[in-house]
């Protein structure tokens, strides 16, 4: 891996006020982030967020209307060839050279990558069992997806941007290929930043989300300080009585049968004492990101395992 690091800091992605409109629609609006090497960062938000046309906008594929990113410490929209061979992108799109075997392919893309790995290809190619006789568009979606994963892998790169590319793969093909990329990449000190409408997926990878939102950054933090400050308090027995409760962060709050349930943003146990000494029993309990990205959102994509097989 180069050595070669942003000057601010070990940052391979930063993005500061990107905003992009196409045609009618402000498709990204005032968009900040800034991706860590060593770090996987989920970029998540129901379709029509804005996720592709950010990342778009981060390799230099659209010029921003407003805003600046910088790619591997280089401006995006003037990326170095040196620094573009340190990238390895995996878009929801196929990969073009599709009449040719893995191991074909193979060959043929390594001829560009002075970095291209051939002992993380074998060892990649025997893990995902991909058929070595025949073409891409020969086979499965699985198989394909697998395969193309193998050949952006291969690259080594010191950056690894996957955009929603596990969409459409069943549960246990999806499991494995995230694994097997963020894994790689995350051993060997890498920055990955991917887009996925399965938050378990996200859930189980990530160790920073942000939440876009008709463009929007609506929130971005590490995810175990996000898991750990938003919860659920259920008031037992207090759905008609609780107008006067007050709790500090509260974002949503609704009736279950004689319980009030109150979402907080800011959970704090002596706080929950507090309220506890006054208004009885209450129960904390712990949200996953699906359920703390409805609160926060409303209703999102599809997230459940079976909505993406």
């Amino acid at each position: 891996m180069s050595d070669t690091r942003d000057v601010a800091g070990d940052v391979a992605v930063r993005a500061s006020g990107l905003k992009k409109r196409m045609g009618k629609t402000d498709a990204v609006m005032d968009v900040s982030l800034d991706v860590p090497f060593g770090s996987v960062f989920g970029l998540i938000g129901r379709n029509g967020a804005g996720k592709t046309t950010t990342i778009r906008m981060l390799l230099g594929l659209l010029r921003p209307d407003a805003g600046s990113s910088q790619v591997l410490g280089e401006d995006s929209l003037s990326l170095s060839k040196a620094a573009r061979l340190r990238i390895g992108y995996l878009s929801e799109e196929s990969f073009p050279y599709d009449d040719l075997s893995l191991p074909r392919t193979l060959e043929f893309v390594s001829a560009f990558f002075p970095t291209w790995d051939w002992d993380l290809s074998e060892r990649l190619m025997e893990r995902f069992a991909v058929p070595n006789d025949t073409p891409l568009d020969a086979l499965s979606a699985g198989e394909r997806r697998k395969a193309e994963l193998v050949l952006v892998l291969a690259q080594n790169p010191d950056l690894l941007i996957l955009d929603d590319p596990a969409a459409g793969l069943d549960t246990l093909v999806r499991r494995d290929f995230l694994w097997a990329a963020l894994s790689v990449a995350r051993d060997e000190g890498k920055a990955v930043l991917f887009t996925s409408h399965v938050l378990t997926d996200v859930e189980r990878v990530a160790d920073t989300v942000a939440f876009l939102e008709k463009g929007r950054v609506r929130l971005i933090s590490p995810l175990d300080n996000l898991k750990a400050r938003m919860k659920r308090l259920v008031f037992i027995g207090h759905a008609r009585n609780g107008a006067r409760l007050l709790v500090p962060g509260e974002i949503t709050r609704r009736r279950e049968r004689a319980d009030l349930l109150v979402v907080t943003e800011h959970f704090d146990e002596r706080e929950t004492e507090a309220l506890r000494a006054s208004w009885g029993d209450v129960i904390v309990e712990d949200l996953n990101l699906e359920e703390i990205f409805i609160e926060v959102l409303g209703r999102g994509p599809e997230t459940d395992d079976e909505a993406q097989t």
